[in-house]
This record gives structure tokens, sequence and C-alpha cells, in this order.
């Protein structure tokens, strides 16, 4: 800003006539004038956001894309795990065991938290 405010104030300064404005803009460097073109630039900041995000949107849509599918990947892999599947029916089936003695009415499923609480069950013997 302090640049914007020295490049402005310069400009004002030197151009009683367009002649000498334009002398004071041929005397900067590149870098200045590129300066000067910016500062005519209306919402200058918003616009260079908006090329970046353009710029950067394939990238991150690739690596949003591929966390995606493996993702999908896992879930699909679940789904079909026969081995999966086998050791969830043996927990539900020792789960209806332990709570119920074998009799009595069984429950036809479990909550995933419940795994959580397989490491609590002990033996007989306390092992």
């Amino acid at each position: 800003k302090k640049k914007k405010t020295a490049i402005d104030q310069y400009v004002k300064n030197a151009s009683s006539t367009e002649e000498s404005k334009q002398a004071a803009i041929n005397d900067f460097c590149a870098c200045e004038k590129y300066m000067l073109a910016m500062m005519k630039v209306e919402m200058a900041d918003e616009k260079f956001q908006c090329m970046l995000f353009k710029y950067q949107f394939d990238h991150k849509l690739n690596e949003l894309m591929n966390g995606v599918t493996t993702l999908i990947n896992a879930c699909e892999e679940v789904q079909k795990s026969v081995r999966l599947r086998k050791l969830m029916a043996m927990i539900l089936m020792l789960g209806n065991q332990i709570n119920t003695g074998g009799s009595g009415r069984m429950a036809h499923g479990f909550t995933l938290d419940a795994l959580l609480k397989l490491d609590e069950a002990k033996a007989f013997d306390k092992k």
C-alpha cells in the first residue's frame, strides 16, 4: 500500500500536463509500470484469487477424487468381504451366547461401538 501511495503521489505531482505525466510514467521501471497499470484494475485482488482458484482447481479436484475413489473402493471391499461377514456373524453369535446363555431372545445385530467392548469380555477364569 505504501508503494501504491508513493506511485500515486509521484504521478500526481509530476502531472501538471498530460506530457509531464507521460514523461513521469516513462521514467518508471517495468515493475512500477506494472504496478501503475494494476492500480487501475478494479477488484484486482479478487480477480487474482479467481485466477489462482481456476489454475489450481483441476489439481485439487484430482486429489479429492483420488481420496473419494479410495474410500469407495474400501467400502466395496468391506461389503464384498466374505471373511468379514463370517467374523461379524461369529461376534453376533458370541454376544448372544454371553447375553442370553444360548436361550431366550437372540439379538439380530449389534452396533459398531459394541465391537469396542469385545476386549472387555473375559473368560470364566478371568483371562
